[in-house]
């Protein structure tokens, strides 16, 4: 009878929150991180670096050997796969982000853009977007290619794109910009930044995002 007891306790604990996941457990303390954040004084600068560091440090490399699928939408890093909308929607949601991460997983690469960034910039060449990126502060951007989403990191001076590759059924992948298969297949590119005023306030605010995916 002991024993019985002992594995329901255990196993009680374990449900409400004791055996939750290392990524669990770093997400948890994002909404903590961010009322102190918003209770304080400190610079829009250092909450974007903050968020940052936290998207390249912490969420990031839990997705890394997760499977790329076309129409992956997983939820949880490791487990079933993960298309490139719903790697952008569903790790910008984890770091913090209000919005419906399927409805904005299914717009085309462009409409992901301008829904969600303030300025978005078009290019027609890769070598145009990253001399645009390189001599820009620090920031992520979001990319729209031709038949492709992912994620510019602009940090410490380095710049990375960052999303899930399809070449290979890879999944997330980070690169040096330059080595990008992916970018090089792409005949235009829409960037838009990411961290800018607004976006950090809706982030500290939780405020939520309205979505405008056409449906034609």
């Amino acid at each position: 009878m002991k024993v019985l007891i002992t594995g329901v306790m255990f196993f009680m604990v374990f449900i409400n929150g004791f055996g939750q996941s290392g990524y669990e457990k770093s997400l948890n303390k994002i909404p903590k991180i961010r009322v102190s954040l918003l209770q304080s004084n400190v610079s829009e600068d250092s909450i974007k670096n903050y968020l940052l560091y936290t998207f390249e440090n912490t969420i990031f490399p839990y997705w890394v050997g997760t499977t790329w699928g076309y129409n992956g939408h997983t939820n949880v890093p490791k487990k079933g796969e993960i298309a490139c909308g719903y790697f952008v929607s569903t790790t910008l949601k984890h770091l913090g982000f209000n919005w419906n991460r399927y409805e904005l997983a299914k717009m085309y690469s462009k409409q992901i853009v301008e829904d969600v960034c303030d300025s978005v910039y078009t290019f027609y060449t890769k070598d145009k977007l990253h001399t645009f990126v390189r001599y820009r502060p620090d920031n992520l951007y979001i990319i729209g290619l031709s038949g492709h989403v992912g994620l510019v990191l602009k940090y410490k001076g380095l710049v990375w794109f960052i999303h899930s590759d399809y070449y290979n059924a890879r999944g997330p992948v980070k690169e040096m910009f330059e080595q990008s298969v992916a970018l090089n297949d792409s005949d235009v590119f829409w960037c838009g930044t990411f961290l800018t005023h607004s976006t950090i306030q809706k982030w500290l605010h939780k405020t939520a995002y309205h979505l405008k995916r056409k449906t034609n």
